[in-house]
């Protein structure tokens, strides 16, 4: 309301003849980001935000994804993962920093960290992507993204097995194999 976005007559926000609609894509066949999606759009509903729901393959989603929300899913233990979000370099590689952001100060953060002698010097740098005091990706940022969840993923369920303190699971890997030596039968 206070930038300016008023409810129309169809109970959508719109501001200098703007109706606040926005397509947002995800992959075919991925019920976990069909979910997502269809979740998002309940709650846009309500503050008078559109949102059209429209899935493909990756090729067809890659082909949109530079000018329309897309639901991605990544994770990773390294921190070059920052880099492939934020880093100026990497806007428009393959799927890397999709939305084209820039900011001038998180590139040097970024190279700061990647030039870091080790990764106990390096650890301090890369937390300054988020937040630096005045400029970040985070939401006291310029919020470069919409992180919506952490995926709690299930491999293994019995009372027999011990499967150790694990790894935090990372999007696409096998982490939980990463403990296997620590594994243990516990019934006889």
């Amino acid at each position: 309301e206070e930038a300016g976005w008023k409810l129309n007559k169809d109970g959508l926000r719109e501001k200098d003849g703007k109706v606040a609609k926005l397509t947002l894509w995800y992959t075919s066949g991925d019920t976990t980001r069909r979910d997502l999606a269809q979740a998002i759009r309940a709650f846009l509903k309500p503050i008078g935000i559109e949102l059209d729901l429209q899935s493909g393959s990756w090729e067809t989603v890659e082909r949109h994804m530079h000018a329309n929300p897309t639901l991605f899913g990544w994770g990773s233990l390294d921190p070059m993962e920052l880099v492939h979000h934020y880093s100026s370099k990497a806007a428009g590689v393959e799927f890397y920093n999709p939305g084209y952001y820039k900011n001038p100060q998180v590139d040097a953060i970024l190279e700061k960290a990647m030039s870091a002698p080790d990764q106990e010097a390096a650890i301090p740098v890369w937390q300054q992507v988020d937040w630096n005091g005045k400029t970040g990706t985070g939401i006291k940022g310029d919020a470069a993204w919409a992180w919506l969840l952490n995926v709690q993923h299930t491999y293994v369920v019995s009372d027999c097995v011990d499967l150790g303190k694990g790894a935090p699971e990372i999007h696409g890997s096998w982490s939980l194999l990463n403990s296997v030596d620590d594994w243990a039968w516990t019934c006889k």
